[in-house]
């Protein structure tokens, strides 16, 4: 076997470091020695070029068993940042994570939305003020990514259903005007399950189901998200579930979205966290409701496992209020409607909650680089 270039034996070596710094989080020179098979002179070299780049830093003196104490090298998650940003009616949410997906920081300006070049403007000044901070705390920032509510084109330039926010045929171009960074665009249920297989990488084939006052939804397939040639995989919220039935914001009828809300479970003046309050209590007219719900959700879940038989997985605003017995509710009903009455996979919540969009979306830039230093 011909040996390997000189350059690229360093490369190798490097990259062979700083990912098993990633992983392990920290370790000594000796663990380098043992777990990769280098020599110390080797492993001296790269660590120190891998600090010069800000990739890593010395940690703490590990403890003695006798002899002298051992550095330790920890990897620097903050060395890059990423922004993950959604505009709604009323405010801007922005999400700061470093490269471990874990969120360093968050703000929420009141900003109500108007699909005009002022408004790009002001969010524009709003980001970069924002990311300002945080390269003067951390290191530097990736880019920012936006959690759209709406489709978009196979390119990810253009928002190419936005009925929602009232801002079809929006570009990125656009919408960045006045944003410093690189930005991007993605479906915000798109980037909720890059969340989720972030936060469980052992995900193979799922369903995705984001209860939110706009319903959507995802596909995983072979461990990654399946987007489709169109990027409208997984757009659940706009199956007909009762034909001829209740308008749909998009223009048709009976789509799961009408019966599937949040919006829907409230009667008038109550919210939707005072309605789950009352039901907690065992009131039965809410009880009644919320047996509905479940039923309309749980025929939204049949329908598409019809397709993709895979797990599902309940996220959104709903996943903080659905106790474990609704889940086992839900997936009874599942079972019962499936034509084949298959009990063989996992219903569950999402492992990550709060501002999932946001930190899914900011994801597509970690990942990114850690591709590009060959890390993960």
């Amino acid at each position: 076997m011909r040996a390997m270039p000189a350059t690229a034996l360093k490369t190798h070596n490097r990259n062979a470091m700083a990912q098993y710094l990633y992983e392990h989080r920290n370790a000594t020179k000796q663990d380098l020695e043992r777990d990769l098979g280098l020599s110390l002179p080797t492993i001296t070299q790269n660590l120190r070029a891998l600090e010069d780049d800000s990739l890593i830093r010395k940690g703490d003196l590990q403890d003695s068993t006798g002899g002298r104490k051992a550095q330790m090298y920890e990897f620097d998650p903050n060395h890059r940042t990423a922004i993950g940003a959604v505009m709604r009616a009323n405010e801007l949410r922005l999400c700061a994570i470093n490269l471990y997906g874990k969120v360093i920081d968050r703000r929420i300006e009141s900003a109500p939305y108007r699909n005009t070049n002022v408004y790009y403007q002001r969010i524009g000044d709003i980001i970069n003020a924002f990311a300002a901070d945080l390269e003067r705390r951390y290191g530097a920032v990736l880019g920012v990514s936006f959690a759209i509510q709406g489709i978009l084109s196979p390119d990810g330039t253009t928002i190419t259903f936005g009925t929602i926010m009232g801002n079809t045929g929006l570009t990125l171009e656009t919408l960045s005007q006045s944003i410093h960074c690189t930005c991007m665009m993605i479906h915000d249920s798109d980037a909720s399950a890059m969340a989720e297989l972030w936060f469980d990488p052992t995900l193979t084939d799922a369903v995705c189901v984001y209860l939110e006052r706009r319903p959507g939804g995802a596909v995983i397939v072979d461990g990654k998200l399946y987007q489709g040639p169109n990027q409208c995989n997984g757009t659940i919220e706009h199956m007909t579930l009762v034909p001829d039935g209740l308008p749909c914001y998009c223009g048709q009828r009976g789509c799961m979205d009408a019966y599937c809300s949040l919006e829907t479970l409230p009667e008038d003046y109550e919210s939707i966290p005072g309605f789950f309050s009352v039901l907690e209590q065992g009131e039965r007219h809410h009880r009644e409701r919320m047996n509905a719900w479940l039923n309309y959700v749980a025929q939204a879940i049949v329908n598409a496992r019809s397709i993709i038989a895979g797990d599902v997985i309940i996220g959104g605003e709903a996943a903080q209020h659905l106790t474990d017995e609704d889940i086992e509710i839900l997936r009874s009903r599942i079972v019962g409607r499936s034509p084949f009455g298959t009990d063989h996979f996992t219903l569950r919540t999402s492992y990550c909650a709060e501002d999932q969009n946001i930190i899914g979306a900011a994801l597509r830039f970690v990942e990114a680089y850690l591709t590009d230093i060959q890390v993960k």
